[in-house]
């Protein structure tokens, strides 16, 4: 018994079911490859995007105080009344500068305005509640030049705390710049 194994078409046109699929198999994995590329470059670009519109005004070298400030001019700028609320402080008596008031369309919130090199935890969120309720807020927001960790994520979720993180911010600043 002999067993033909030959993939030449003209003599063996069976090989055509192997061939095919195949070649659709490369074909596609190319393609995968491809968008997969494809989608890192413009995730690199949208990051530099960001990291521009951060650096020309300085974001990530501003003290708390002048982060807040900015905040404040941007919230201004989108429409909304802002005011700084009597300062909180920590331990040691040192204003933390975290909180503004943005009044729009009657409704009023809350903003921590929170300049941090590291992702910011659920404490945040909570203290953005908190200032919520002490200053009869319809609404809570944090807005830092960083991230967020996933539980504090969460936290402003279950909440209605509105999050707005780097690549926002930059949103806001790249509007801002445009105008």
């Amino acid at each position: 018994m002999s067993l033909n194994l030959s993939f030449d078409l003209v003599t063996n046109p069976a090989s055509l079911c192997l061939s095919v699929p195949i070649l659709a198999l490369f074909a596609f994995l190319g393609y995968v490859a491809v968008a997969f590329i494809k989608d890192q470059a413009d995730a690199r670009q949208q990051q530099t995007r960001v990291e521009e519109a951060l650096a020309t005004f300085g974001v990530d070298r501003m003290s708390q105080a002048e982060f807040r400030r900015f905040v404040a001019g941007l919230l201004q700028k989108q429409g909304y009344a802002v005011r700084l609320p009597s300062p909180g402080h920590d331990e040691a008596g040192q204003d933390l500068g975290l909180e503004l008031i943005a009044v729009k369309d009657g409704g009023s919130c809350v903003v921590c305005a929170v300049r941090y090199d590291k992702p910011l935890s659920p404490g945040t969120i909570r203290y953005a509640n908190d200032c919520r309720a002490r200053h009869g807020c319809g609404a809570a927001m944090v807005i830092t030049n960083g991230a967020f960790r996933a539980d504090a994520r969460k936290l402003a979720q279950e909440t209605g705390c509105v999050l707005v993180g780097r690549a926002e911010l930059a949103g806001w600043v790249a509007g801002e710049k445009a105008q």
